[in-house]
Parts: structure tokens; C-alpha cells; sequence
């Protein structure tokens, strides 16, 4: 019976889910970044050249172009993510989407309830002598968010893969060879001592040949058509044995005979005289 696959979901806070969080969202932001940079550096161009409704659209075009590449990207590379780790795809793009999507934005709003009471407190700082602590406490918080945001898309991707391969065979994956440690070989005394040798070139072995009997093929008897009998010749009759007989005219031998009733008649080719 083969092995079956069992995928365990990770801890929310947990070096696991930090890394399958940071595995994708690394590899979304540097997509997605510079369309969103370009887009904003070339509305902000438009509008120094006096096309401010011009600028306005295209960056807010280029943004949200942006954000759907951003969108579309999370399930492939959660489907990636599990092919390194599990041999196999996730499949439903959109259901994929929407299970990572949702747990991350709910792990997101419990997170600002959370963090807003300190940013407010950070936000007053920053008009008094505090002011360089709340920048400093702003910071942090905004580090903290984007660490939150890491750990939730990890623990999202953990539980939609384990909903759909656990269960699956296990795949088999290649793995790498093991690497080949010769041992040295120890002295049997201190004199002795280690002469290294030119390589000596080995034959190549002599191809191994199997006596094999082969049976003669049994020889085919062609039938030969006998040669055609050639007719016995006939004797030849003397004077006295064709005396008293009449000659075929048909044939022209002397092989006939006189009925009472038909008359003459050859007994060779079938001749009978014709009476009138």
C-alpha cells in the first residue's frame, strides 16, 4: 500500500509559517512594486507638465493594474510553494484566492484593532519633546503590521494546502546523492611509507562470448515433377502379321478388325468403315 501524504497546518506564530509567508510575499512585491512605482513617477511627470487629470488617471490606472497582477499572483505562487514542498499543485485558482485572501484579511483587521491605540499614542508624540519616540514607536508598529501580514499569508497557504493534499500518495521527489567519503588507510607501521604511483592504464575486459549451438536447418525436400513417359514404340509387324488386314486410313497402322456387322474397324484410334 503506498504512502499516503499528511499535511499538518502551521502555527500562526511560527518559523514555518514565517517563511512560507515570506516565500510568497517576496516574490509578489518585486513584481508588483515597480508597476506601482512606475505608475506613480509617470502621473506625477504628467502633472508637472500641466496635465494634472491626465496624471491623476494614469496613475491611478497604473495602480490598479497593480493590485489585480497582485491579486492573481497569490495563488500561483501558493500552488509553487507547494510543489517544492509537497510534490504536488494546488488546484482551483479562484478557490485558492479566496481561502488564503479572506483568513489573511481578518488576521489583518484583528491586527489594527490591536495596533491602533499605539499609533495614536505614537501620532501625539510627535508634536512634543517625544517626538523622535514616536517616530521611533511609529516604526516599529509598522514593521510589526508587515511581520503580521508575513505570518497570516504563510498560515493561510499552510491551511489551504493541507485541505487539499493531505491524503494524496506521496510524491516522489528526487534527491540529491549522497556524497562519497574514502576513508584513509591507516599505516601498519610508522616506517612505512606512502608511495604514489603513476596511474596504470587497465584493459577494457574482453567481451564475454557464450558458446551457442545452432541446430543445422533441416533440409526441405522440393518436389521434381517426373519427366513426361515417353510412348513405347510400337513393334514392328511383318509381312505376315499384317496379312489379311487393312490399313487405317486414319491412323495408318494395321491394327484393325472385320466384324460380321460393322465391317472394318481400327482398335487404336476408333476407325469403323463406313458402310452405304
Amino acid at each position: 500500500m503506498d504512502d499516503l501524504l499528511t499535511v499538518e497546518p502551521f502555527g500562526f506564530f511560527s518559523r514555518d509559517a514565517l517563511r512560507a509567508g515570506w516565500y510568497l510575499v517576496w516574490r509578489q512585491l518585486i513584481r508588483v512594486v515597480p508597476v506601482a512605482v512606475g505608475a506613480v513617477l509617470i502621473g506625477g511627470a504628467l502633472g508637472g507638465l500641466g496635465m494634472g487629470v491626465l496624471g491623476a488617471v494614469v496613475g491611478g490606472l497604473g495602480l490598479c493594474a497593480a493590485s489585480i497582477w497582485g491579486a492573481l499572483l497569490i495563488p500561483r505562487l501558493a500552488s509553487q510553494w507547494a510543489v517544492a514542498h509537497y510534490g504536488y499543485p494546488l488546484t482551483g485558482q479562484a478557490r485558492v484566492w479566496w481561502a488564503i485572501v479572506w483568513r489573511v484579511t481578518v488576521v489583518a483587521f484583528i491586527a489594527e484593532l490591536i495596533l491602533t491605540p499605539p499609533i495614536f499614542v505614537a501620532i501625539s508624540f510627535k508634536g512634543s519633546v517625544l517626538g523622535v519616540l514616536g517616530t521611533l514607536l511609529t516604526v516599529v508598529l509598522g514593521l510589526a503590521n508587515f511581520a503580521v501580514a508575513v505570518l497570516a499569508t504563510g498560515w493561510a497557504t499552510s491551511r489551504v494546502t493541507a485541505m487539499q493534499l493531505s491524503g494524496l500518495p506521496v510524491a516522489l521527489l528526487p534527491l540529491e546523492p549522497a556524497p562519497i567519503v574514502s576513508e584513509p588507510t591507516p599505516l601498519t607501521s610508522p616506517a612505512e611509507t606512502v608511495s604514489f604511483e603513476a596511474p596504470v592504464a587497465v584493459a577494457a575486459p574482453a567481451p564475454l562470448t557464450m558458446p551457442v549451438a545452432v541446430a543445422a536447418p533441416a533440409p526441405v525436400a522440393i518436389p521434381v515433377a517426373p519427366p513426361p513417359a515417353e510412348p513405347a514404340p510400337q513393334p514392328a509387324r511383318g509381312p505376315a502379321a499384317t496379312e489379311g488386314k487393312r490399313q487405317c486410313p486414319k491412323c495408318g497402322l494395321y491394327e484393325t478388325e472385320r466384324g460380321s456387322v460393322i465391317g472394318w474397324y481400327c482398335t487404336i484410334c476408333g476407325w469403323r468403315e463406313t458402310r452405304r
